[in-house]
């Protein structure tokens, strides 16, 4: 019977995950490299965010009062309903 030696098995899947990470790496290395990406990137990723919370309150803000109005035209129909 052969058995599977953990080491080889070990060594190997540490040479593929080293190929896998590889370009990543190179990638964050010449990121470092370049002085100002990292905070040009973070400040395009705040205004995103701010985008993105601005549109979801003003839809929350619409949905609201659209709401509000059709509670007020269910309560009148009640109205003229029981009236």
């Amino acid at each position: 019977m052969h058995g599977i030696d953990p080491a080889a098995l070990g060594a190997s899947l540490l040479t593929l995950l080293q190929e896998i990470a590889a370009p990543a790496a190179r990638a964050a290395e010449e990121a470092a490299s370049r002085p100002g990406t990292a905070e040009r990137s973070l400040r395009f990723l705040a205004g995103a965010y701010i985008v993105v919370w601005g549109v979801l309150g003003a839809y929350m803000l619409i949905l609201s009062v659209r709401l509000r109005a059709l509670s007020r035209q269910v309560r009148r129909l009640k109205e003229r309903l029981e009236g």
